[in-house]
């Protein structure tokens, strides 16, 4: 039982912190709180879901992931091109227009598709013994996978040009500007960097996972909960946070009750925004 919370809550936490690195890279950069987040996620799973029967075998399944991402990569530019980017000055008006995005997302897929939860199925389906838990190899694909992408993201925004323009649009917007900076664009690629983590999500979770509407205010509120107990302006402190809610998660799903588990993340959110809300790693407000 030990062996299994260990390997299943490393999945857990993988899947959260690609979800975790991409909204606080929205909120480090633009102080956008971009209610749409779980929408990509959502859109990705419809996506991959729609064009996979198109595709055969593992190759075909690897090529349904790559379109899924390019898609909703798209999708992430234009909601901030259309949506984001005119409403940016006024905080209340962002949070309107990107929570109505993800209602219009969430009933299009309902429209388009049977409302019930489907199941898209893995082509990496056998399953492995590791540490004495039989796993599924998809499973430790989408560890790999998670912690490859991580990686990759943390070293271009530490070592590229682009990535270090995106480091000084967190740290001061105007003095990035005055220094020849385009800001706006700086924020649509990190809205669409963060859409395509939400994507990467997608298309590695929902195989051994679910597909329903609903999944998008879910992921939203986890992306939400990992994000205030790490520290809203601190990325390293989400991928810590994604750590500790996934494995506090999946110890009460395994030990106390999978109920308690799934509002868990709605009680860390309470908890942490009234004893310490700028969490366990942000900076504190200097007035």
């Amino acid at each position: 039982m030990f062996e299994e919370f260990l390997v299943f809550g490393a999945v857990q936490s993988a899947v959260y912190a690609l979800l975790a690195m991409g909204y606080s890279l929205v909120y480090g950069v633009g102080r956008i709180l971009n209610l749409a987040h779980g929408a990509y996620y959502l859109l990705a799973t419809y996506i991959f879901y729609w064009i996979l029967p198109f595709f055969v075998g593992e190759f075909g399944f690897i090529l349904g992931m790559i379109l899924t991402l390019i898609i909703v990569s798209i999708i992430g530019m234009a909601s901030y091109l259309l949506i984001i980017k005119p409403l940016q000055d006024h905080e209340i008006s962002v949070l309107i227009g990107t929570f109505a995005l993800a209602f219009f997302c969430e009933q299009l897929v309902s429209f388009l598709f049977d409302p019930r939860s489907k199941v898209i199925g893995s082509i990496w389906n056998i399953n492995i013994e590791f540490l004495g838990v039989s796993i599924l190899l998809h499973r430790i694909i989408l560890i790999i996978a998670a912690l490859l992408a991580v990686g990759s993201i943390t070293l271009f925004i530490n070592k590229s040009k682009l990535g270090k323009s995106i480091r000084a649009v967190s740290q001061d917007r105007e003095a990035a500007s005055l220094m020849g900076i385009n800001v706006d664009r700086i924020l649509m690629y990190t809205v669409t960097i963060s859409a395509f983590l939400a994507g990467l999500a997608a298309v590695f979770y929902a195989p051994i996972d679910r597909v329903a509407p609903y999944m998008g205010w879910v992921v939203l509120i986890d992306s939400i909960a990992i994000v205030i107990l790490g520290g809203m302006d601190s990325l390293s402190g989400s991928l810590v946070g994604a750590f500790i809610l996934g494995y506090v998660r999946m110890f009460t799903n395994f030990f106390i009750s999978e109920t308690i588990s799934t509002i868990l993340p709605v009680v860390v959110i309470i908890i942490i925004l009234v004893i310490r809300p700028r969490g366990l790693f942000g900076k504190k407000e200097i007035k």
